[in-house]
């Protein structure tokens, strides 16, 4: 295990020793009361409860962005064609240390091929299923911060993420980020990309499966990423993912290659 990993590792655990010892910290967001069905955001740890508000917090800054690296907004509903949904989602994660090794601010390339710790390269700009790609479900999958319930919007909880299967053949096609959880008179609310939405309603993102943060996920995925380096799992070159070309569209002189238009919101 190398220094900085241990360095991580040891920095959360005396984060959420501090946080769960009383220390001061960043109060989750304030919901009306939840239904009898829905989850309650009293059983999060104060790790959990940060780790949410930080992703969240991430999503509402930049909601209305162009592209990762420019701030001019677009209107509610405006295209994003530079800086689509699995990059927003990734992004925030990012934003919150779910990625480990990957920040909010690196460059788009960095998220088209992430060398994740477990050998393995990512595209996560890509929610769709590709079977030359490991997309963003795949990383929230194998890193074990996702847990997929299925179609159960009551349980909805800031910082969850919502994954649409619109595309052919009922696959994967969108997804978006909860912000705030369902109440006795409003259903949760998700911000998402492509076309810019803020606290837009989780319907509108259906058909849809919601993956749940695990608790203690930022723990968590450092854990993760601890492990795989313990078992000497070779970094991956950070190239492009092997396989036959894939219907992915490129705009003008950006680099960035992004998800193929599904079904979008």
């Amino acid at each position: 295990m190398t220094y900085a990993l241990r360095r991580r590792l040891a920095s959360a655990a005396i984060v959420a020793g501090l946080l769960a010892a009383g220390a001061p910290t960043l109060a989750a967001p304030a919901f009306a009361a939840q239904p009898a069905t829905a989850r309650s955001t009293a059983a999060q740890s104060p790790l959990d409860a940060l780790t949410r508000a930080t992703e969240v917090r991430y999503a509402d800054a930049h909601w209305s962005w162009t592209a990762w690296n420019d701030s001019t907004p677009v209107a509610f509903g405006g295209d994003q064609p530079n800086y689509q949904c699995a990059e927003y989602v990734a992004r925030s994660l990012a934003a919150a240390g779910l990625i480990p090794g990957l920040g909010p601010d690196a460059p788009q390339s960095d998220y088209f091929t992430y060398a994740a710790p477990n050998g393995k390269v990512y595209d996560l700009l890509l929610i769709s299923d590709l079977p030359q790609y490991h997309n963003l479900y795949d990383y929230l999958m194998d890193s074990g911060i996702g847990k997929d319930i299925g179609d159960h919007p009551e349980q909805a909880l800031p910082g969850d993420i919502v994954v649409t299967y619109a595309g052919p053949g009922g696959t994967k096609s969108h997804t978006g980020l909860v912000a705030q959880a369902a109440t006795d008179t409003a259903e949760a609310t998700v911000d998402g990309h492509n076309h810019a939405r803020l606290d837009y309603g989780y319907h509108y993102f259906a058909p849809s499966h919601l993956v749940q943060l695990v608790p203690n996920a930022l723990i968590e995925v450092w854990t993760w990423a601890a492990t795989q380096e313990a078992h000497g799992i070779p970094k991956p070159t950070p190239s492009a993912p092997a396989g036959p070309s894939a219907p992915r569209t490129q705009l003008g002189s950006n680099p960035g290659l992004f998800d193929p238009a599904g079904p979008q919101v």
